[in-house]
């Protein structure tokens, strides 16, 4: 084997080439099952505290994978499946429920619609006030029409469904998402009976609500799809290792696929589900072998000397530690000092990423922002300002493969769908 490598380090043309080869002969070796708890080992803390859920609200929060933040633990949804093709003309209270809400911006008495200068991008509150949490659905981008999925709540008759939708790129001077909604209303819920409703004719438009439970037949052959197709994607899984790729390659060999048809799954039977619950074992152990294969060339990498910018901006990472919250809740903090060298000043970027040991990407979140002591929105030129970064997955700061690396930035090409990667190794003393 040892042989082989130096072999194929030999032909290759680029420093890459080795990197791949070593990685690919660890991952041969790697062996699955040897973690009791592979999301232990991988860093992640685990869920929240439940709070106010009760029953299967709960027990989804409680069994969701650890990677998946926010309410998708208690409501999971695959944005890129037709959940509508499941719709029937009849359907029973025990299969999810679909609503889909349409905005018409032609059915309004004023001047302006909702969002007179750009399309309608919905994004909606739903509630069944006593059951389940409210959630909040984004819609698509540029398209005003949006769906909402509750795979969670065992209707009975007389339960409320309430929702607030908004067009999200409006601020008329509101602090929350109810503050000024297009629509505010509640459905009653009638068994074996879709749920209809309509905003009527106001000045920014119309809201068009259709509620209706999906299909059971349809139901169980999706599922049973879904896990076949993750099944396939397990069994003939061979990652790849590209260091300016999304994970540093494991996004794009096709874990980003599997995750999405486990999502499915979940949104047809919930995270609780024997089979899901199972497979989201299995993912999370493919994930554990990728990135102790990759661990070693990710220190390589983040080894390498660099520019200590990005852009015209100069950073310099001086803290990383995680911590319970009085909530109950891990939370993970990166503090980057940054100083502008732009002429005309600079934004303080929102976009980095962190990459943990093993390759993995984790959105950083600004917190706070201040400059000798006072909070900025901007940086001006030659100001250093001291940011503080919340991860976007809570993690635990005691596990080898949770550790930063590297900090990142993707600029996306003008007129093109490629990026150009930039990489800030990070140099912590702690």
């Amino acid at each position: 084997m040892t042989r082989l490598l130096v072999a194929v380090c030999l032909v290759a043309t680029l420093a890459s080439g080795c990197a791949a080869a070593r990685f690919e002969a660890a991952h041969r070796t790697c062996d699955r099952a040897a973690e009791v708890d592979p999301g232990v080992a991988l860093g992640y803390a685990g869920p929240s505290d439940a709070g106010e859920l009760r029953e299967r609200a709960a027990r989804n929060h409680e069994t969701a994978p650890p990677w998946v933040v926010g309410q998708s633990r208690v409501y999971p949804f695959d944005p890129s499946f037709p959940y509508w093709e499941l719709w029937p003309a009849s359907g029973g209270a025990s299969t999810p429920l679909l609503c889909r809400l349409t905005y018409d911006r032609t059915r309004r008495r004023g001047l302006f619609a909702a969002d007179p200068l750009t399309e309608v991008e919905l994004t909606t509150v739903y509630e069944v006030p006593g059951k389940t949490p409210p959630q909040r659905v984004h819609g698509p981008d540029g398209v005003p029409q949006m769906f909402v999925l509750d795979g969670v709540t065992e209707f009975a008759p007389g339960d409320a469904l309430r929702m607030a939708v908004v067009d999200r790129d409006v601020h008329w001077g509101g602090s929350s998402i109810t503050d000024d909604p297009l629509i505010a209303f509640t459905l009653p819920y009638r068994s074996g009976a879709a749920l209809t409703g309509t905003s009527g004719a106001m000045w920014r438009g119309t809201v068009d609500v259709r509620c209706e439970h999906l299909d059971a037949f349809a139901v169980q052959s999706a599922y049973v799809d879904a896990l076949r197709q993750l099944d396939a994607g397990l069994q003939r899984w061979d990652p790849q290792f590209e260091p300016r790729d999304w994970d540093f390659g494991l996004a794009g060999s096709g874990m980003t696929e599997m995750r999405s048809a486990l999502e499915r799954a979940a949104s047809l039977r919930g995270w609780d589900a024997p089979e899901v619950r199972e497979r989201t074992n299995r993912l999370l152990a493919a994930q554990l072998c990728f990135e102790r294969s990759a661990a070693p060339e990710v220190a390589r990498w983040a080894g390498r000397s660099r520019s200590r910018r990005l852009g015209e901006l100069q950073l310099a990472a001086t803290d990383y530690r995680c911590a319970a919250e009085p909530s109950g809740e891990t939370a993970c903090r990166l503090t980057v000092d940054i100083t502008s060298r732009s002429d005309g000043g600079a934004m303080i970027p929102a976009n980095l990423r962190l990459v943990l040991a093993g390759g993995r990407e984790i959105a950083l979140l600004p917190e706070r922002a201040t400059v000798a002591g006072q909070e900025v929105r901007d940086l001006a030129q030659n100001n250093t300002a001291t940011v503080i970064y919340q991860l976007e997955v809570p993690l635990r700061d005691d596990q080898a493969l949770a550790r930063p690396m590297l900090l990142r930035s993707r600029r996306y090409l003008l007129f093109s769908r490629g990026y150009r990667v930039e990489d800030l190794p990070l140099r912590l003393t702690r």
